[in-house]
């Protein structure tokens, strides 16, 4: 049972508690991949791996963040709180963003950056939503596990291809 009294004493509204649980969300996963990089300094396609098997395990908390974020009702104008790691572009966007630079080099325009990390991230929260709501329970053909690593380190290749020609 919620005390709803309480939640407005700490929230004073919905909206700021959805902000919260959004925040909270972001700062955790942001955490999570820098932790890793830092602890592991796996190569980029290793690290959106773990990206993907991170998202595939809390796709439960993924989806409903998701939901959240995508109502109507609600603004959802997220203030810059916390670290810069914290809130720059998608979660972890900035360790992919470092993995990428550590690659190519410290002259990638911002633009070129920001396409490359987007692109990645987008990849990987896709690809981890669609596993555990459709891929799993269905026979679709290249959805194994193996089959959506392999995948990943390909568009990776891409990406990467796409940046060195510039």
């Amino acid at each position: 049972e919620v005390n709803v009294a309480s939640l407005n004493y700490h929230f004073s509204n919905k909206e700021n508690l959805f902000l919260e649980i959004i925040r909270a969300g972001y700062v955790e996963c942001s955490q999570n991949m820098r932790a890793h990089y830092d602890n592991t300094q796996p190569t980029l396609d290793d690290f959106l791996v773990h990206f993907f098997n991170y998202f595939a395990q809390k796709s439960h908390d993924l989806i409903s963040l998701f939901k959240m974020m995508m109502s109507t009702q609600h603004s959802h104008q997220m203030t810059a709180k916390g670290t810069e790691d914290e809130m720059l572009g998608p979660p972890g966007g900035k360790v992919i963003g470092e993995a990428i630079i550590k690659i190519v080099g410290p002259n990638i325009a911002d633009e070129d950056l920001h396409w490359a990390v987007r692109t990645l991230f987008s990849h990987v929260i896709h690809t981890s939503l669609m596993y555990n709501c459709c891929f799993k329970k269905n026979e679709i053909p290249f959805t194994e596990i193996s089959d959506i690593e392999k995948g990943i380190r390909r568009l990776t290749k891409i990406v990467i291809s796409e940046l060195n020609k510039n």
